[in-house]
This record gives C-alpha cells, sequence and structure tokens, in this order.
C-alpha cells in the first residue's frame, strides 16, 4: 500500500540515491541541475555509497540522447571530453554478422560488413527513396549506409562529426561519444559534491518498509536515512526496489542469449589510432566490441555460457587483440538480462542495473539512465503534488526495454550464420518476440515506418531499423526490374546529388579526429 501524500509546499524535497558509479552520481548531477527549477523547491540530495563496490565499466559507448543529457547537466562539452577521455562516435560498424566469416578471411571482410549511422536518412525532397532502392537490382545498389547517409563514409575518413570551433553539443552531424566510464562517474562525483550534494561513504544495512514505501533505511554506522524519494543505484543487487522480493523480474534471456563478458584494454600509439565508431563483431557465441578512447581502446567479449565455456571466450578474444591469452588481462562480468516490473515503486526509483539491463549491442546502457532521468524529471513534480504517477512511469520505461530488446533480437535472428548453435538458435522463431516477428513479416514487403511502432517515447525508430535490416540483407518481396522505371532513375538521382552536396558541405565543416583531439589537449 502507498502510504504517500503531497509534501508540504515550501519543504525541500530530500532525494537519497543509493550507490554511485555511473547511475548514481549522473542521476544526481542532472536531477540537481534540473529539478529545482522544475517544482520551484531547494532539492537536498545525498549519495550514498559503499567504496569496496565495484563500477561495471560495461556502458562506455553511448548513443547521441548523451548530448542533451550532459547539456542539462550544466557540463561544458570540451571539459567533459578532456576530464573523461572521451572520442566521438558515428555509429556502429557490424562484421561479420550476415554470415559467417571466410575460412582465412580477414576480420574486416568488407562483404561481411555494414554500418549503422547515427542521423536521420537523406531524403529527396522530403521524401524517402528506399522504396525505389529496392527496386534496383541487387547489383545496381549501393549498400544502404553508403546511399542514405554520408557518416560511415565520414567516420572511416577519420573525421569527428564537427569542427573545433563549433557550438558545445552541435557539428555538422549526430554524434555520441566513446567514453571511460570510471572516469565519468568521478567527474559527475567531483561536480555534484561542488554544487552542494552530500556524499556518504557507508553500507546499507537494512531497509524499512510500509508496503511499497521505503520509511527509511540503515546504515552501518549506525544512522538512519528518511527520504522524500529513494533512487535504487545498487546495480543487480537491487538493495532498495526489491530489498522484499516482491518485485517481479521480467527476464529476456530466452530472446537475448548473452549473459557474460570478458574486457580487456589495448593502449593507443597516438591520436591517429582513434576512431570515430565502434567495431562489433561476431563470435561463435556472441560478439566483441572495439572502442577508441583518446588513449586506449576498450575491447570486450559479449558471449553466452550456455554455447561457450569462459577460458574459450577469452581466447576468442586473445585472438582478436592478437595477443598470447596466458598474457592478456582481463576482467570478467555477470550479466542478468531483462527488467523489473515495478521501476518506480512507493517512493523509490530503480535506475541504472537495479532497474535492469540489455546487452550493450547498441549503447543502450547509458542511454537507459538517461531516459529514467528525463521521465522522473517529467512525473515527480506530480508526485510532489500528491499525484501517483508510478504506472506512467513504468509503462514508459517497460517500452524502453521492449523496444531496444526486439531491435537487438532483430541483429541476431537476421543473420544468416548457421555455424554454431548460437547462432542457429538465435533464429529459432521461438526465440523471437511476437512483435518483432509481426514487424519483419510486413517488412519483407513494405518499408519499416513510424505507423508500425505503438510508443512515441522509444530508443531506435524506423530510420534505425532501415539501416539494420538493409545492412543485414533483409530481401524485398518484389523481384526488381531488369531496367527500373525512369521515375525510379530520376529518384536515384537526385539522392545520389543530394548525398553529394551533404558529404562536401561535412568534409568543409568538420576537422579529422586527431586533430581535434590534440587541439583539445592544449586547453
Amino acid at each position: 500500500m502507498n502510504n504517500h501524500s503531497k509534501i508540504a509546499a515550501g519543504d525541500p524535497l530530500t532525494i537519497v540515491i543509493v550507490g554511485g558509479g555511473t547511475a548514481g552520481w549522473l542521476t544526481a548531477a542532472f536531477l540537481q541541475n534540473q529539478l529545482p527549477q522544475t517544482i520551484n523547491r531547494h532539492v537536498e540530495i545525498t549519495v550514498i555509497e559503499a567504496e569496496d563496490i565495484p563500477t561495471v565499466g560495461v556502458g562506455e559507448a553511448t548513443i547521441p540522447s548523451i548530448r542533451q543529457t550532459l547539456a542539462a547537466c550544466g557540463i561544458e562539452e570540451h571539459v567533459f571530453l578532456k576530464t573523461c577521455g572521451a572520442t566521438f562516435k558515428h555509429g556502429i560498424e557490424f562484421i561479420n554478422w550476415r554470415s559467417e566469416p571466410k575460412v582465412g578471411g580477414s576480420d574486416d571482410d568488407a562483404d561481411n560488413s555494414y554500418f549503422h549511422p547515427f542521423g536521420d536518412q537523406i531524403m529527396v525532397g522530403g521524401k524517402d527513396a528506399t522504396w525505389q532502392w529496392l527496386q534496383l537490382p541487387q547489383e545496381q545498389r549501393a549498400a544502404y549506409a553508403e546511399q542514405f547517409s554520408v557518416q560511415a563514409e565520414i567516420a572511416r575518413r577519420g573525421q569527428a562529426p564537427k569542427g573545433f570551433s563549433d557550438a558545445p553539443y552541435d557539428g555538422a552531424l549526430a554524434y555520441a561519444y566513446h567514453l571511460d566510464a570510471g572516469k565519468l562517474a568521478q567527474f559527475l562525483k567531483d561536480l555534484s559534491k561542488e554544487r552542494g550534494a552530500c556524499h556518504k561513504v557507508q553500507k546499507v544495512l537494512e531497509v524499512d518498509r510500509q508496503g511499497d514505501d521505503i520509511a527509511s533505511i540503515h546504515l552501518d554506522n549506525g544512522e538512519q536515512i528518511r527520504a522524500d524519494i529513494f533512487v535504487d543505484c545498487t546495480g543487480f543487487a537491487a538493495r532498495l526496489i526489491n530489498s522484499d522480493k516482491q518485485n517481479g523480474f521480467n527476464s529476456l534471456s530466452d530472446i537475448l542469449f548473452v549473459d557474460r563478458a570478458v574486457v580487456t584494454r589495448v593502449e593507443n600509439k597516438s591520436l591517429s589510432d582513434v576512431i570515430g565508431y565502434t567495431k562489433s563483431t561476431a563470435q561463435s557465441a556472441g560478439w566483441i566490441w572495439d572502442i577508441a578512447l583518446q588513449d586506449r581502446r576498450g575491447v570486450g567479449h559479449v558471449y553466452s555460457s550456455r554455447y561457450i565455456d569462459d577460458e574459450a571466450a577469452k581466447a576468442e578474444l586473445a585472438a582478436y587483440v592478437k595477443q598470447p591469452v596466458e598474457t592478456l588481462e582481463t576482467r570478467q562480468l555477470n550479466m542478468r538480462i531483462g527488467y523489473h516490473d515495478q521501476q518506480w515503486r512507493g517512493n523509490c526509483v530503480a535506475i541504472g542495473l537495479s532497474s535492469g539491463f540489455l546487452e550493450p549491442l547498441e549503447s543502450t546502457g547509458i542511454y537507459l539512465i538517461e531516459m529514467a532521468n528525463w521521465a522522473m524529471l517529467e512525473f515527480v513534480p506530480r508526485y510532489v503534488s500528491g499525484a501517483q504517477p508510478q504506472a506512467s512511469y513504468n509503462r514508459i520505461l517497460h517500452n524502453h526495454y521492449t523496444n531496444i530488446a526486439d531491435f537487438l533480437k532483430m541483429h541476431y535472428c537476421l543473420s544468416k550464420r548457421r555455424d554454431t548453435a548460437f547462432w542457429r538458435d538465435n533464429c529459432d522463431p521461438a526465440t523471437i518476440p511476437k512483435s518483432l516477428q509481426d514487424n519483419l513479416s510486413t517488412w519483407r514487403a513494405a518499408v519499416p515506418s513510424v505507423y508500425d511502432f505503438n510508443s512515441t517515447t522509444q530508443c531506435f525508430s524506423a530510420t534505425n531499423y532501415k539501416f539494420v535490416l538493409y545492412g543485414m540483407g533483409l530481401p524485398s518481396a518484389e523481384n526488381p526490374a531488369t531496367v527500373p522505371s525512369p521515375q525510379i532513375g530520376v529518384m536515384m538521382q537526385g539522392l545520389s546529388q543530394r548525398r553529394s552536396k551533404l558529404r562536401d558541405l561535412v568534409v568543409r565543416d568538420t576537422v579529422a579526429n586527431a586533430a581535434y583531439f590534440s587541439a583539445l589537449q592544449q586547453l
């Protein structure tokens, strides 16, 4: 039973965040900078963390929403980039996902790779030319990302998405970041404390509940803490949101199989080693991410323990980075795939791993933290006034998780790989959500549309789906004419001209990654 009533006007709003890391300190910085002006009252934020709990550094890649979130925290972009060793991200290159690699072939087989870029799809006179592209004979089609975006080309040229003097969080192209999650958490901690957040280094020993509400928490120093709102950032332990084990967990392990990761790092020799996109290379029972920070590459093998053991997974990672397995320094991570039924329960909100987790294939870990914060900014004022917004908040977060799960699964179930049980089982219809099955059935004869989705608050749009669908080689149900019609020819000619003009503008308005970060280091 929820015992919440309207919080007295004029009283400060007290928020206690249990757990630090990226989730805890990003939440503190965001709410600290945004919430007081939204509810027109003072906000007191306390962050309680136990220092002996390591930060999970899986989410070192982001998507473009992070720029708006960092700006909302009042963070200057150049300061963030320099402090967190961050680099730009244009998108993701997927290697060996469409079909199994050729024996003795290159790890970067161009015929078995595609690019999922950020940014909008190039239009012709405001119209989508995807259907016309599908009507071309196969030999006349450029790769979808190369035809409908300039981002893959710009990324492979080593160009940043912007010039050094461009406005903060703005540039010629959409972009996100690769970042050091540990440095980001420390940066946000220092910022939040400087702005007045109270920081306690203690362990939570006990949680007092009154139905769905948390009445107080007890710390190991004997202190009892009460608050108007508690935020659970305790990771997979979910110490607050599920302290009584009554909050159901929606497991997605029967859809998304990967549940383990082994990670390492490779030092960069110079800034010229920085590439502005993530590489995702498919393996026998998972995939390897490869991202470049300013001083190192973060490399990790995400895999399913049902199909490969830890030693074999580490051996695949060692082969990828071309190091002897016995000398490779690594760290193992466990992943619980799914999300809690109640994301906001009583006076407690779960953010980060305590909320849930989906594999980092499309860099959605930090995104889900961001979306929880933006939703809180919308719903906390209602809660303060005495309303009960929990159901609406939970529905929105559920939509985020299910949309992302469908999108991730699509990468696997469209693959033609059948070389291992992992890939064969991923194509089993029993493991594919009905919502995705229905959409894939539609998209074999039609182009993805905004009308195919039931939520306006979702991570991946019809544009994202098109880049992955056609990158993975989804066939059209139509048999293209041997000679395209004049109308198709006119549309494709217009598309090529529009792309060429956009490419020239982007090249003119951006600089090389190495030049950008060399200038940054001089600040």
